[in-house]
Formats: structure tokens, C-alpha cells, sequence
């Protein structure tokens, strides 16, 4: 018998297995990928043995321990062949679907227990007159589960593309505002740490009415220059050449940045150290870390993918 017929028979029976117990630890800081790996190392397993039990290529199932979401069709594929790997090696999929591309956001979840909750009484309340729901009652339960189906598959880079087009518009329409003149505010601090200064040429005025000489035009109003705002320096800014996923999470876990950086764009963080990157696409991507230059070649895996952390 061949090694490579042995492989596929060890694959085909490993899912009927019982589960190796994990390591015990906080899987908090864990990617995806990196608690898929634990899981399959934990049942010493090699990658070719679980891609040929599930059907897949070991570069996509590589791909998806080394969180380069990129690098396969789409996320919806990815968060199923998550699931999968899940069921054959016997873990529970919750956390690892939470932190892929498009989890279904907490509010989303609790609305969903919400109205499968109210929905048994609503029906009854409706079918005692008649035997049957009213049809009214039907249309909305139905609307209901149709759209929280979408929001369930719709990816989180719609979510942020849809935020940051909300925040263009509502910056525009604060800028095209007109602001009302101040004649005789008195000076002082405005926002921004701006200061205006209103001088009026009552003096002037008053020596040319006194020689005779009448005024036709009041002196104008001299404003100082505003100065230019100073800006905090962001402890770690990303300048992305091409599209590139980011994550990332600061001391405390919570997630400070996961979404798709489009080409073009720049981002800068700060948080609480140590902070927690995981950089899908690192070729395409500049990083700098407290104004310097950071060179992510030497952390950068086979797959793309850089994974570092910002210390105190």
C-alpha cells in the first residue's frame, strides 16, 4: 500500500475519532487560523491528510490557518470551510467563525433571540379569533427574517464602506454651512484653538470727522492667521499599495481595526500596548510604528501573512 493511499484512509476515519483535548489557554489574541492549527496539530494530523478528507487543496486550507482570506474565492467560502474543519475535527465553531470576515454582529444575534421569542405569542394571539395568522402578521414575520438573512450574509467591508460614505456626507454638509459673522464678539479662544481678533478703526474714523474729511468706507476687519492644527501622532499607521486585510486589537483584545484597507488608503491607530497585528497581504502594505519605518519582510509566513506586536 502506498503512503499517499495510507494518508487518505487515516483522513477518511480521523472525523469518527474522539477529540484530542486542546491546550488550555486564553484564545482571545488567537486568529482563526491559528486555533484551526492547534485543533489539527492537537490530533497530529497532517494539513494534506485533513484538505483530501474534506476535498480541498492544502493551499486553500493553508490559506485559511494562515488567515490570508485573500488568498481564497471569497469569505463566504472561507467561513464555510472553517465550519467544516470544525465538524471533522470535533470543536466547537462558534469562536472561530466569530473572528472571520462577515460574523454576524451581537445586536444582530439578540434581535433574532428577541423576536423567535415573541413570535410563538404573536401567532397564537392572532390565530385564536380566526384559527389561522393574520395576513398582515405573516408579511412582517417574513420581512423580518428576509432582511435579518441579508444582514447575516452581507461582509463587514459593506458595513464600513457604508459608514465611511455616511461620514463624507455628513463632513461635506457641516463645510458647506455658512457661518454667521461676528461683528463685536470679543475677542478670545474659537474652535480649534483659533484665535480672532476683530479691530475696528474708531480712531481713524474719528480724525477724519474731525478734519473735515468725510469717511466712505469703515477700515476692514484684520483676522489673525489661524494656525494650523498640530495632530497627535498615531502610534502605528498603515499605508496600503493595494487592497490588504488588517486586524487589530489592543492589550485589552478589543478589536481596533478588521476590515479591508483599500489601495490607496491610510490608517492610523492608537491604543493600549501591547497591541496585537496580523497583516493579510504584508507585500503590499507600509507599516509605521511611532514615525519610523517598519520592515515586516522578516515576519512575513509562506502565505503573505505578517503577524507582529507593538510593545510598550
Amino acid at each position: 500500500m502506498s503512503a499517499e493511499t495510507s494518508m487518505i484512509e487515516k483522513a477518511s476515519e480521523f472525523g469518527a475519532s474522539a477529540a484530542v483535548p486542546l491546550m488550555t489557554g486564553d484564545s482571545t489574541h488567537m486568529s482563526a487560523g491559528d486555533m484551526l492549527r492547534q485543533a489539527r496539530e492537537a490530533h497530529g494530523l497532517h494539513l494534506d491528510m485533513v484538505a483530501a478528507a474534506l476535498k480541498v487543496t492544502p493551499q486553500k486550507l493553508a490559506a485559511l490557518e494562515s488567515d490570508d482570506i485573500e488568498a481564497l474565492p471569497d469569505p463566504v467560502f472561507a467561513r464555510a470551510l472553517a465550519a467544516s474543519v470544525c465538524r471533522a475535527l470535533r470543536i466547537d465553531s462558534a469562536p472561530v467563525l466569530a473572528k472571520l470576515p462577515g460574523a454576524q454582529p451581537a445586536g444582530l444575534a439578540e434581535a433574532d433571540r428577541t423576536m423567535s421569542k415573541a413570535l410563538p405569542s404573536q401567532v397564537r394571539a392572532g390565530s385564536s379569533s380566526s384559527g389561522l395568522p393574520s395576513r398582515p402578521l405573516l408579511m412582517v414575520v417574513g420581512l423580518l427574517l428576509v432582511g435579518a438573512a441579508v444582514l447575516f450574509w452581507l461582509p463587514q467591508s459593506v458595513f464600513d464602506r457604508v459608514g465611511e460614505a455616511i461620514s463624507q456626507i455628513t463632513g461635506r454638509a457641516d463645510s458647506s454651512e455658512p457661518s454667521a459673522p461676528s461683528a463685536q464678539a470679543p475677542a478670545g479662544p474659537q474652535a480649534g484653538g483659533t484665535v480672532v481678533e476683530s479691530v475696528q478703526s474708531a480712531a481713524p474714523a474719528a480724525a477724519l470727522a474731525a478734519s473735515g474729511v468725510p469717511a466712505t468706507a469703515a477700515a476692514p476687519e484684520v483676522q489673525a492667521p489661524a494656525p494650523s492644527p498640530v495632530d497627535a501622532p498615531e502610534l502605528i499607521v498603515f499605508v496600503a499599495r493595494e487592497d490588504s486585510w488588517i486586524t487589530v486589537n489592543d492589550a485589552g483584545g478589543k478589536s481596533l481595526l478588521r476590515r479591508t484597507v483599500q489601495a490607496g488608503e491610510t490608517v492610523g491607530l492608537n491604543g493600549t500596548l501591547p497591541m496585537s497585528v496580523v497583516i493579510g497581504r504584508a507585500s503590499v502594505v507600509d507599516v509605521q510604528v511611532r514615525g519610523k519605518a517598519f520592515d515586516l519582510k522578516p515576519l512575513t509566513r509562506g502565505g503573505g501573512v505578517a503577524r507582529f506586536e507593538v510593545k510598550p
